[in-house]
């Protein structure tokens, strides 16, 4: 009994001021304990959204301080981008730019989430477990194991340029794909070396040995009436700046008040896309019997058998002669639909037994161009 105590004890000092968290995937919301509900009725309860239901932005931000004016046009402007009609926004802000993380408001309440819920986002937690085998690279890629999956970053030092969600094990070419979308590698620029100031010391020593007194004199003028000038200049160059910024946006405010249903329509348009989107990304049946087909036509021989399944495809080809099964297996593989294909000899007869895996829409449409 004192053994279980002692190791229970660093756990709950270690979690005991943080407010119970509960994880929120594709498959629902994780169920909550007996001693969980006390803790979150003590110090609240956060709902950490899976990578997997999570839309990544990367927005630029216009110089300067981060003020209400500021932080209500940018969420304005996160809120029209995100691909939800009612989407929910967590802004992370970095030196020129937002990091936007969204999700949908109606698809996390049918999956059990509360409509008034303290939402955070997976990635935003800052636990970061990159795997063991998957360093930084150049351009600041680095793999990352989510609970639902595979998340690929890019970093430009602390700031996130690029991230993608798979539900499985990223292959080499997705991930080349995706470095590549971001726009490779982060250019860094070294700074100037150690010898690099000493001539402009040398010369700033020289200018002071050779100054008389009337320099000397002219030179405590200038620097007693410089910060005057100077603040001077910068109140003058403020007050400029905010009738600007004032004027921008009432010619803002103006603008918006038409825009309110073109807003509308965008949204009920983003809506149609999604359900676009979803069908587009699901495999055609008939595309790999097609390839299927054309591949044993040209090879003079018939298919007896074909099975489509929603990730591979499964058929008995029969020759009509002596047929090299290389020579199968290259025509098979030659087609934009099918990805690792095997060949099994059938027992008690001529015909080979194929199995291939389906390429995604995406890859199949990548090798035609690259055929074409």
């Amino acid at each position: 009994m004192s053994r279980n105590l002692a190791s229970k004890a660093p756990t709950i000092l270690k979690n005991f001021p943080s407010p119970n968290r509960r994880r929120l995937g594709p498959g629902g919301l994780e169920a909550r304990s007996r001693g969980a509900f006390w803790r979150a009725l003590a110090f609240g309860e956060m709902i950490v959204i899976s990578r997997a239901l999570l839309h990544f932005e990367r927005l630029e931000r216009p110089p300067g301080a981060v003020d209400a004016r500021m932080r209500a046009a940018m969420t304005l402007m996160a809120r029209m981008r995100a691909p939800f009609e009612d989407p929910g926004l967590h802004l992370v802000w970095q030196a020129r730019h937002v990091t936007v993380w969204s999700w949908d408001k109606t698809r996390l309440a049918d999956l059990g989430a509360p409509e008034s819920g303290w939402f955070m986002p997976e990635p935003a937690l800052g636990h970061d477990r990159a795997l063991p085998d998957a360093s930084a690279s150049q351009d600041g890629f680095v793999l990352l194991q989510r609970r639902d999956g595979y998340e690929g970053q890019i970093r430009q030092g602390e700031e996130l340029v690029a991230s993608r969600f798979w539900s499985r094990s990223p292959a080499a070419d997705e991930i080349a794909r995706f470095r590549r979308s971001a726009h490779g590698a982060a250019e860094i620029h070294a700074g100037d070396d150690e010898d690099g100031p000493r001539p402009i010391l040398d010369r700033i020593r020289a200018l002071i040995a050779g100054l008389q007194p009337v320099h000397a004199a002219t030179l405590a003028l200038l620097l007693i009436g410089a910060p005057f000038l100077h603040s001077a200049g910068t109140y003058a160059r403020l007050t400029l700046g905010q009738g600007s910024a004032q004027r921008a946006l009432a010619a803002f405010a103006e603008d918006s008040a038409g825009d309110f249903g073109a807003l509308e329509r965008y949204r009920s348009q983003s809506a149609q896309l999604a359900v676009y989107r979803q069908s587009l990304e699901r495999i055609n049946p008939l595309a790999p019997a097609a390839d299927l087909a054309e591949a044993a036509g040209a090879l003079e021989a018939r298919i007896t058998l074909l099975r489509v399944e929603p990730d591979r495809v499964r058929a008995l080809i029969q020759p009509r002669g002596e047929l090299n099964p290389a020579t199968l297996a290259q025509a098979l593989e030659a087609q934009p639909t099918l990805v690792n294909v095997r060949l099994n000899r059938t027992a008690n007869s001529a015909a080979w037994e194929v199995q291939a895996e389906l390429a995604s829409p995406d890859d199949a449409a990548a090798d035609r161009e690259g055929a074409s």
